[in-house]
């Protein structure tokens, strides 16, 4: 059976992939900061001593990355999103076995675009985590694993989907500018992850995926054009 584990798994995007994982029969383990009564839970602070995950995730395949530090703290927001990263990773890498697996980081694309409503940390974060997963993905390669990245546009999510129903202004601008006519959502995330997670993705690293319907192809003054009907 394969092992995916999910940091900051029970919330949000992190809880749809999870859901995602489980059906199609992964053994699913979530781990994030809160305590939960439930067997493949794992309450762990990532930015402290993580052999929590080590004890529990006896056999890995699969580790997936959702967590986010909601705040406006420099050195709180690298130290959970990025050094993080790399507490968890420097942890676990035993657990992996000869036939390596599938690391994937949920990051942004604030890491390519500046994104006015984003925060200079923000921005700065998650830009480092496409530099830590390229650097992962050629320096552990020999040990077949694999590092990607994910970066998603404004998403529909379990906690904003009442902020984006019906006739939202900020729902229909998206929608008017990005070329596919939609706005994306957890589902659009969860199934690359599942792909980037698979045999089918097993020469496929180090790479970084925009999860935007196109969006990021877009020209600003075409933007613009199409908001102001000119």
């Amino acid at each position: 059976m394969v092992t995916s584990l999910i940091i900051g798994g029970t919330r949000g995007i992190g809880l749809v992939v999870s859901k995602h994982l489980v059906n199609r029969g992964d053994k699913v383990y979530t781990a994030s900061r809160r305590t939960l009564e439930e067997n493949n839970h794992i309450s762990c602070d990532i930015t402290k001593d993580c052999s929590c995950l080590k004890l529990k995730v006896k056999k890995l395949d699969n580790l997936i990355f959702t967590h986010r530090y909601r705040g406006d703290d420099w050195d709180k927001t690298f130290e959970v999103t990025v050094k993080g990263v790399e507490n968890v990773v420097q942890t676990l890498l035993p657990n992996f076995g000869k036939s390596g697996g599938s690391v994937v980081v949920i990051s942004s694309n604030a890491s390519n675009f500046v994104l006015q409503e984003q925060s200079a940390e923000y921005h700065s974060s998650r830009s480092a985590l496409q530099g830590l997963a390229r650097y992962y993905a050629v320096h552990y390669g020999k040990k077949k694993l694999r590092f990607n990245t994910i970066l998603p546009s404004t998403l529909i999510k379990p906690e904003n989907k009442e902020f984006f129903s019906g006739d939202n202004d900020v729902k229909k601008m998206i929608e008017t500018i990005t070329p596919l006519g939609r706005m994306g959502c957890s589902s659009d995330v969860a199934n690359l992850v599942e792909f980037l997670c698979s045999d089918q993705s097993c020469f496929i690293t180090g790479n970084s995926f925009f999860v935007d319907g196109g969006l990021s192809l877009v020209g600003q003054e075409t933007i613009a054009r199409d908001i102001g009907n000119i």
